[in-house]
C-alpha cells in the first residue's frame, strides 16, 4: 500500500514549522508564503487547520493543463514540469483544495512530497501531518477533508473554506498537556 500525506487537525497547534522546513527545503529560505503546506489559524477559535496538497488519484489540475506540464511520476506523486509549464494558471484554477500557486513568473509550483521525505512531517512537533499507509481511521478522515472540494476562489479562499469546513466539523477535544490525539 502506497503512504500518504495526512492531516490530522485535532493535532495542529498552528505553529507553522511546517511552513518554515517546507519552504527553506523548497525555496532556500524561510518564506512560508512559498510553502507547499499552509496553516490555517482561527485564532477566535483556538484552532488550527493544514491546508496540504493531497495526490488527488484523479487529479483536477492534472486534467486542466493544456500542456501536460503536471503528471504522476513513478510513485504516483503529481507533479510540476517546470520546463513545461507555460505559465497559464489553468491547473490553480482547478485545484479545489488550493494547493497549487504561482512564482511571479507564472510558473505553478505544488507539494511533491519531497521526494517520499516531506519536510514539513519531520518538522511537525505534534504529529498534525504524517506521511504514512493510511489506517481505516485516517482513511476515513482523508476521504472527509478531500469531500470539502472548493469551486471558485483564490488559492488561499479556497484553503481557508475548507478549513473552516474541516474546522466545523472537528471533534472538539480540549487539548490538555498529555492530550496527542
Amino acid at each position: 500500500m502506497e503512504k500518504h500525506l495526512l492531516a490530522i487537525p485535532n493535532r495542529c497547534t498552528g505553529c507553522n514549522r511546517c511552513t518554515y522546513a517546507c519552504s527553506a527545503v523548497k525555496e532556500g529560505m524561510f518564506m512560508p508564503a512559498k510553502a507547499r503546506v499552509q496553516i490555517n489559524n482561527f485564532p477566535l477559535n483556538g484552532y488550527s487547520v493544514p491546508s496540504i496538497c493531497f495526490q488527488c488519484p484523479k487529479p483536477d489540475c492534472m486534467e486542466a493543463c493544456p500542456e501536460q506540464a503536471i503528471f504522476k511520476n513513478e510513485r504516483g506523486v503529481v507533479v510540476v514540469d517546470a520546463d513545461k509549464c507555460d505559465g497559464c494558471g489553468d491547473c490553480v484554477a482547478a485545484c479545489p483544495y488550493g494547493m497549487i500557486e504561482q512564482y511571479d513568473s507564472g510558473l505553478a509550483f505544488k507539494c511533491d512530497l519531497c521526494g517520499g521525505t516531506p519536510a514539513c512531517v519531520s518538522e511537525c512537533e505534534f504529529g498534525a501531518l504524517v506521511f504514512k499507509e493510511p489506517d481505516s481511521i485516517l482513511r476515513k478522515l482523508r476521504g472527509a477533508q478531500m469531500k470539502q472540494r472548493i469551486s471558485k476562489g483564490s488559492p488561499a479562499e479556497k484553503r481557508n473554506r475548507l478549513a473552516e469546513n474541516i474546522r466545523e466539523d472537528a471533534v472538539r477535544v480540549p487539548r490538555t498537556v498529555h492530550y496527542m490525539g
